[in-house]
């Protein structure tokens, strides 16, 4: 009888574990090239959304002029800011320090305008944020379009970064 009760116990148990939500693991730059030789891991975004072209290699976009400021901020894995956020007026540039951000336990960084809502934000995962920092640590963002012939007219946010050779979006 008591085995069968603890064995009934542990079965709940296990489920109960299984059906418990899985955190994901925060963005770990502890080996990149800036934290491996004991700098600082920054990366620099340059809002180049007034720009009409030259941005947009590597990306599923077409660059197109539209100056907008743009907001840059670090996201954990519950949606929440690790940290303050930038935002960036068109033509300039900020620094974003992603030391902090992994003290936080960001996931993945979130560029978007949000005094414009027709344009669709972008993400920048974990994987492209270390490939940026074992760069040069810098990245444009700008406006653009799917390519044309393409079903619906989409405006949205993209990245290129120089450092690392990433850029999104790519899907």
């Amino acid at each position: 009888m008591i085995s069968r009760l603890f064995v009934s116990g542990l079965a709940l148990g296990l489920v109960g574990i299984a059906a418990a939500p899985v955190a994901s693991a925060a963005c770990d730059i502890s080996d990149t090239k800036c934290a491996l030789n004991g700098g600082k891991c920054n990366i620099k975004f340059r809002n180049q959304t007034g720009i009409g072209n030259g941005s947009d290699s590597g990306t599923k976009l077409n660059q197109t002029s539209s100056a907008q400021t743009v907001k840059v901020k670090a996201l954990k894995d519950n949606g929440n800011n690790a940290g303050n956020s930038l935002t960036i007026n068109a033509g300039a540039s900020n620094t974003m320090n992603m030391d902090n951000k992994a003290k936080k336990g960001f996931v993945k960084i979130r560029i978007s305008s949000p005094a414009m809502t027709r344009v669709e934000s972008v993400t920048m995962s974990c994987e492209d944020v270390k490939a940026v920092l074992n760069g040069n640590g810098t990245c444009k963002v700008f406006h653009g379009e799917p390519p044309y012939g393409s079903e619906t007219l989409n405006y949205q946010l993209g990245y290129s970064c120089d450092g690392g050779s990433t850029g999104g979006p790519t899907d």
